[in-house]
């Protein structure tokens, strides 16, 4: 049974000073200072921390910056995110959109769609839900790029945390509010926070079929995926998957629902050098795996109707630790 919705109002403006002050609370994992020096003007996050969580969003984007759990980083924000509202934050969990990327032909502006740098109004939270936001095609009309919208919508995303269990939970509620079909693309960008991505391995795609964005080859995964260079792929499959973090004795459990695919995501050393916002080395930190529905895997909408696409994650010990 469903309680009584409230307003999620936590909030705090974060200062190089109150940065200072988090430090010793767990926060440090969470918000990275360097994404502050120098800024005058930042955006406000959200905070909020709950048995050994610690959460940080932005109504940027809707997005889940960051996620940690006694002071370890299981969801992802690079040290050098532009966090003054002028682009997409780099980690946490953006959301694309009604395209991925330049969209099925390529081409279309905003790269991942309009949804990750739209500003984002918060709505009425339930049950274990954190913080919750809602967009519709009003809010962004004028924007670049709403001339390829594929039809009107309405969004509402919420973010929820299940305390005992330590399980993070996002849904992405997607509703066509017009008199036509349409299909949309959609994906929950997620940074998972990793010690060292050259010792990961993730399970639960093996056999499935991919398209290697870095080669335009389609393959079949050939046992655990063990990344060894830049990946860029879209798997035909979505369902549980377990991120093993051998260097931190660590994995990852994914659980998504509503998707079609899995996107899994690293620049690499050489990539990582033409973007300004992740450091040299950051790219060591994190392998992306996305809940996704592109190409030929997106989403129908029908008129009238909804289609909800959802995430769940959680960290466990690895059976050899």
């Amino acid at each position: 049974m469903r309680t009584t919705p409230r307003i999620a109002t936590t909030r705090s403006h974060v200062t190089q000073a109150s940065w200072s002050a988090t430090r010793g609370s767990g926060m440090a994992a969470t918000v990275p200072r360097a994404a502050y020096a120098g800024r005058m003007s930042i955006l406000t996050p959200r905070t909020h921390a709950a048995g050994r969580s610690r959460l940080v969003a932005f109504d940027h984007g809707a997005h889940l910056a960051a996620w940690s759990v006694d002071g370890i980083s299981r969801v992802w924000l690079s040290e050098h995110a532009v966090l003054d509202g002028s682009a997409a934050i780099r980690g946490g969990v953006p959301i694309c959109f009604p395209w991925f990327g330049g969209g099925p032909q390529g081409g279309l502006q905003p790269s991942h769609g309009l949804a990750r740098t739209a500003t984002w109004r918060p709505t009425d939270v339930v049950d274990s839900e954190v913080w919750a936001w809602a967009l519709s095609s009003d809010d962004v009309a004028g924007d670049p790029g709403t001339e390829h919208l594929p039809g009107p919508f309405l969004l509402r995303y919420a973010v929820s945390l299940d305390v005992p269990a330590e399980v993070l939970t996002l849904a992405l509620r997607v509703t066509n509010t017009g008199e036509q079909d349409y299909w949309a693309e959609v994906a929950l960008h997620t940074y998972l926070g990793v010690d060292d991505v050259r010792d990961v391995q993730i399970l639960g795609l093996e056999g499935a079929e991919y398209l290697d964005k870095t080669t335009g080859r389609r393959e079949q995964q050939d046992g655990p995926l063990v990344l060894v260079g830049e990946t860029d792929r879209v798997y035909d499959r979505s369902g549980p998957m377990l991120v093993e973090d051998r260097a931190a004795l660590l994995h990852h459990d994914v659980r998504p629902s509503g998707a079609t695919q899995t996107v899994v995501w690293n620049p690499w050393a050489e990539k990582t050098a033409g973007m300004r916002d992740l450091g040299d080395d950051e790219w060591l930190r994190f392998v992306c795996v996305e809940t996704a529905a592109t190409g030929d895997g997106a989403l129908q909408v029908p008129a009238g109707g909804t289609v909800e696409v959802s995430c769940g994650l959680s960290q466990h010990p690895s059976p050899t630790s």
